[in-house]
Formats: C-alpha cells, structure tokens, sequence
C-alpha cells in the first residue's frame, strides 16, 4: 500500500521548516542538571537531513561544545533537551521559528566521522571552515553532539504546527 498524501498545507510547513533549519545558524538549547536546574545555551549548529522526505521532517541537529559546558554535563545526566530555532531579527507578533523536543548526546566514535561531515558541509555553506576528525577527538577541547527529534512545532506569524517526524 503506498504511503498517504500530506494535505499541501502539511507538505508547506514542512518546505518551511527544512528552510528555517538550512538558513538559520544558531539555536537555544534548553538543559537541566540532575536536580532538575535548567539552563540555556546558544550554540552553532549544522542541520543534518537525513531523507529528502516531503511527508515528514527527518533530520538529526550537530553542533560542537566543549565537553565541560553546564549544556554537556547536564544532558549526559538528562538527555531529554528543548530547543529553539529562530531569527531574532524578525520583528515582534511576526516571522518564523520551530521549538523542538529532543534526545541529545555526544557523537559515538563509530558515526562521527559521518556525522563531522554533515556538521562540515553546513559551516562551509555557512562560510565558516570544514571540520577533520583530528579538531574534535583526543586532547582538543571541542566534541561533536546530536540531536534526535521527538516533537517538532512550527511558529508561523504566531501560529503553531505540530511537525510529522521520520
């Protein structure tokens, strides 16, 4: 049986949402420590798009951090993250942005080299430099981090979408 059609409004939201994480740089990533004390990070990320999917959003967010960031200490405890996708710029009671429930962790060894190069191939379309395996392992201070989408919400002139995921 071949899968169901999105409604056209589904398949624009989601046009909108792969926009929003290709043009946009930075995002808020909302941590807790065991006690359950949040904090707020912003970091550079690289959106990784693992299916070129019109009927779901599928993509995995990178980003890199040292290791003994209060975000990366707290998700090796907590990995269940919020984060937050927007232009800052746009002006208030308009513009576009995704809030996203998430797992993140540390890269594993075994797919990080797949996952530098996705991180790589955003910040050299971003103008900034690709990244080698040797800048993110053994004595550097910087490591590779992930995201996984559980739920995905997009903001458009202030009204919100749920997003369907892989």
């Amino acid at each position: 049986m071949p899968p169901l059609e999105l409604p056209e409004a589904v398949v624009d939201r989601l046009r909108i949402a792969t926009a929003v994480l290709r043009d946009i740089r930075y995002l808020t990533l909302a941590t807790a420590d065991p006690n359950g004390r949040p904090w707020a990070s912003t970091v550079w990320f690289g959106a990784s798009l693992r299916s070129p999917s019109t009927q779901r959003l599928d993509v995995e967010l990178l980003w890199l951090s040292r290791p003994e960031a209060q975000h990366s200490t707290n998700l090796l405890e907590r990995p269940e993250v919020g984060i937050s996708v927007f232009d800052s710029r746009q002006p208030a009671d308009t513009g576009v942005g995704l809030q996203l429930a998430a797992r993140a962790e540390p890269v594993p060894a075994d797919e990080l080299e797949a996952a530098l190069a996705a991180f790589s191939t955003a910040s050299v379309a971003a103008g900034g430099n690709a990244w080698t395996l040797r800048q993110v392992q053994g004595p550097v201070p910087l490591r590779v981090y992930r995201a996984h989408l559980d739920r995905a919400l997009l903001l458009v002139d202030g009204s919100r979408a749920e997003l369907p995921l892989r």
